[in-house]
């Protein structure tokens, strides 16, 4: 990872962990706020993401008919496809860019659970690595998850000298970084231990909730993403996530330790409820909108259709009225010519 991204984006958040876990005192319930606070501060660019899909779902329909009209005329039917977006003022892009955004986030995010002595604390490599040849953890695992485990035992070492730090512990941290005992107990559960798929045990919850939630966010979201219009030119590819991300959920909650699982669970249940919530709100701007321009074409339309029927009496009673003018005239001309006569 570079040093530029970790400092930039990383650490940042590993100051902003640190400062829930100090309010909360539970590492666990620091990753689960932590997971939910950043979340609410890229609500804005998720959005902006999910009205441009919205507003894209609603253009399915006549997309379609674009697509099967002009099948052999790739060119044209390009042409045809912007100006359909740029009369509704629907840009594809616009939906693409706040959801990739994020990403840098959402990758800081996994460093500063995954490496919370570097991220949290402030350590150096340096000083990691003494630490790490003090409690026995192999130094090649600091960048993976050597750090969680580090933390756990010196938790370990701290309860074992009375709550106290030891010499041996000072003399290494001493000035760089914040030396904290990290509690990763969280309802029972250590959240440094790495579930074991061979030894069954109670921290299997993780994983099992991790794949669960991955399921149900995944199903939620493709769900909520269906167009009203039938045409779901992502539906191939959100039915292969609906099993694939919840089975890589599963696989990795397994190889890593509980906190990362934990944020895994949490981050599928605030994602659920938020595409939920934005699209119950924003689908229902955007029906609204839709009923109140129906309603006005079909007021437009109305509104021609009387007033070319009004022409149509206008130009009857006209041509009646000609017709009754040239009758009279016709008779004057009768008469006048019987009286000359």
């Amino acid at each position: 990872m570079g040093e530029i991204f970790g400092l930039a984006i990383v650490r940042p958040l590993g100051l902003l962990l640190l400062a829930i876990f100090k309010f909360v005192g539970s590492y666990g319930l620091a990753v689960i706020l932590f997971a939910l606070l950043v979340k609410l501060v890229i609500l804005p660019l998720t959005i902006k993401s999910k009205k441009s899909m919205i507003k894209m779902n609603a253009l399915n329909a006549e997309l379609q008919q674009l697509q099967k009209k002009y099948a052999n005329n790739r060119v044209k039917l390009n042409e045809e496809m912007q100006k359909l977006y740029e009369r509704h003022g629907v840009s594809p892009m616009s939906g693409c860019l706040p959801q990739f955004i994020p990403l840098p986030v959402m990758f800081g995010l996994y460093y500063a659970v995954q490496q919370p002595l570097k991220f949290m604390l402030g350590f150096g490599d340096e000083t990691l690595t003494k630490l790490a040849e003090l409690v026995g953890v192999d130094p090649n695992t600091l960048n993976y998850t050597g750090q969680i485990q580090i933390a756990d035992k010196l938790g370990q070492i701290y309860a074992e000298n009375g709550n106290t730090w030891p010499d041996a512990v000072t003399s290494i941290t001493n000035g760089n970084g914040e030396l904290l005992n990290i509690d990763f107990t969280f309802f029972g559960l250590n959240l440094a231990e790495t579930p074991s798929i061979t030894h069954p045990s109670v921290i299997w919850l993780i994983p099992i909730l991790s794949g669960l939630t991955a399921f149900l966010s995944s199903y939620v979201m493709q769900k909520m993403q269906q167009s009203k219009n039938g045409n779901n030119a992502m539906a191939g590819q959100m039915r292969t996530l609906l099993f694939v991300t919840p089975l890589m959920s599963l696989y990795f909650a397994f190889i890593l330790p509980g906190a990362i699982g934990i944020y895994w669970i949490f981050n599928n249940v605030f994602t659920m409820a938020q595409e939920i919530v934005l699209t119950k709100i924003l689908r229902g701007k955007q029906d609204k909108k839709e009923a109140e321009e129906t309603a006005r074409i079909e007021a437009d339309k109305e509104a021609k259709r009387a007033a070319h029927k009004a022409a149509q009496i206008e130009q009857t009673e006209k041509a009646r009225a000609a017709a009754e003018a040239a009758r009279i005239q016709k008779e004057k001309n009768a008469k006048k010519k019987k009286g000359g006569k």
